[in-house]
């Protein structure tokens, strides 16, 4: 693709951003559909969200995606948010109507195709671990307490931002425990865990530290690491190696990623091709 004055650009915002794969993805879908477009990263600061919101809310930049650590920043700066991201409580989507910013979330989505639908998880009845409470952390908690899982366990670090995520979850009345624990509980709260979802940045760089004893996995659990690279975190190695079904964020990422295109484009979105995109390399 040639790019010139009539080149329309998208781009995906977080900090860090040089290991996203959203770039490949979305990339190889304007190729596929001769859409002359292309999709950047950008790694502002905090003091520098409210700008680039601008420059979507304006259609400088077309729309946007965004990830760690901005899904919540940039709700202070959208006009509306749709019902979806209202249900989740934070962004991962931007796009201007009618001279507004628009907030959305398609995570979830991408999140239950990926478990639900592809990996045939079924939450009714179960219980769940999740490790982290930022921006994903409430897609995925709303999904899962949507579908009826009967218990979330929810760590991170700042009890806070899990206390946060717990009110968000319960103004909606969901029909499930919700349980904030502590570090010393959670090797004990996974062994009992149907499914465990990772929603930090932590196993990204070889010298991350445990996030769970391995010793405390089993052949009938379901381990969802939300990083794709590496594709195999060390969470997912020592689970794999234990039984259990093991799961990266990759699926996830196109799925989520196709949606989005589809919004702004109002096309059909090229899933396989942007899918496959992700696998290369």
């Amino acid at each position: 693709m040639t790019i010139s004055g009539n080149t329309k650009v998208y781009s995906v915002i977080g900090n860090p951003i040089a290991h996203s794969k959203s770039p490949n993805m979305h990339n190889a879908a304007f190729r596929e559909l001769k859409i002359n477009a292309c999709y950047i990263p950008i790694a502002p600061s905090k003091d520098e969200v409210e700008n680039i919101c601008s420059l979507i809310k304006s259609s400088v930049i077309k729309g946007s995606n965004v990830t760690i650590p901005y899904k919540e920043e940039v709700m202070k700066y959208v006009d509306e948010l749709t019902d979806e991201a209202k249900l989740i409580g934070s962004v991962n989507t931007l796009y201007s109507k009618n001279n507004k910013l628009i907030g959305h979330n398609t995570d979830g989505l991408g999140f239950s195709r990926s478990l639900f639908v592809d990996n045939k998880f079924n939450p009714e009845n179960k219980k769940s671990l999740i490790m982290g409470a930022g921006g994903a952390s409430k897609a995925i908690c709303s999904k899962l307490s949507s579908n009826r899982i009967s218990q979330i366990d929810i760590f991170d670090i700042d009890k806070e931002k899990a206390d946060e995520l717990k009110r968000h979850l319960q103004q909606f009345n969901f029909d499930v425990k919700i349980n904030i624990i502590d570090n010393k509980e959670v090797d004990k709260i996974a062994e009992n865990s149907d499914l465990i979802v990772n929603c930090t940045p932590v196993g990204m760089k070889e010298e991350d530290p445990e996030l769970i004893n391995s010793d405390f996995f089993n052949s009938n659990q379901f381990i969802y690491d939300l990083i794709y690279t590496p594709s195999k975190t060390r969470l997912l190695k020592d689970a794999e190696i234990k039984g259990a079904k093991i799961i990266n964020g990759l699926d996830m990422l196109a799925y989520q990623g196709a949606e989005s295109f589809a919004i702004w484009e109002n096309v059909n979105p090229p899933y396989e091709i942007m899918s496959k995109e992700l696998r290369i390399g």
